[in-house]
């Protein structure tokens, strides 16, 4: 069994006195058959907690979506019946009909929203992933339209490998959780940590009004650039989100995600 070995540098304080040690964590694919840890409220996630998020995130990517995936972000809260929630399960649907195989959907393996994008996909016959973490006192396992994924330890790991790896992400109306989403998302293409990739709000225009409004004021207010509002595409209907994605990673043949991100 393939396993890795990785290296984090420690620094203590030992009466007074400054010392580091080296500390080694080995991990192998069979850990990741289990969630990750349960950080205790208070608590932040350790560095073995946030290595083993890291390894067996890219475990998910490199056995199930080696080019990439298509993150689904939106409300927990959304329901069956909901435009959002029929939006994106049609969405995901739809793409993973066309092109799945490539590209294959991811959610935060949960309810909501991320339940549509992955009973979308399994609906149509492919690789469904998630990428859930913990709530409250215990985890949110992964909805039953998961076909691969994995329960992190570190909530902010979680969504950080759920916006790196990303070829394209379509963004469903949310909460707090979803606006955070969608400025980690903007925010590391801004600042070149994350190469421009299509971010669609998906969902009439009269829903994300109010965002741009907010982003054309930090425009006014000097705090973001003028050309930044265009990182962000709105797409009324499946259909034209899909169009959006197409033209800008599929038509354009732009590469796959390095892997090494």
């Amino acid at each position: 069994m393939k396993r890795t070995r990785i290296h984090l540098l420690f620094a203590a304080t030992l009466v007074g006195l400054g010392a580091c040690a080296d500390h080694v964590i080995v991990l192998s694919p069979s850990r990741c058959e289990e969630p990750g840890r349960l950080v205790p409220t208070g608590e932040v996630p350790t560095p073995e907690d946030l290595a083993t998020d890291a390894y067996c995130a890219r475990l998910v990517r490199e056995r199930s979506a080696p080019n990439g995936f298509v993150t689904i972000f939106g409300s927990a809260r959304a329901r069956e019946g909901m435009q959002s929630y029929d939006q994106t399960r049609e969405f995901a649907r739809a793409w993973t009909e066309e092109h799945g195989d490539r590209f294959p959907i991811l959610t935060g393996g949960g309810p909501g929203i991320m339940d549509a994008g992955n009973r979308g996909a399994h609906e149509a016959g492919g690789v469904s992933l998630g990428y859930s973490t913990y709530f409250g006192s215990g985890n949110e396992p992964l909805n039953e339209y998961t076909t691969d994924g994995y329960v992190f330890a570190s909530f902010s790991q979680r969504e950080a490998d759920m916006v790196d790896g990303a070829a394209a992400i379509v963004i469903a109306p949310g909460g707090v959780g979803t606006e955070w989403e969608i400025y980690e998302t903007i925010a590391k293409i801004q600042t070149g940590k994350k190469d421009r990739v299509p971010v669609i709000l998906l969902g009439p225009q009269t829903v994300w009004a109010s965002l741009f409004t907010r982003m054309n004021q930090m425009v006014r207010m000097g705090t973001i650039s003028p050309e930044d509002p265009e990182l962000l595409q709105v797409a009324p209907t499946p259909a034209e989100a899909i169009r959006l994605i197409e033209e800008a990673i599929i038509d354009s043949g732009v590469p796959a995600v390095d892997q090494a991100a």
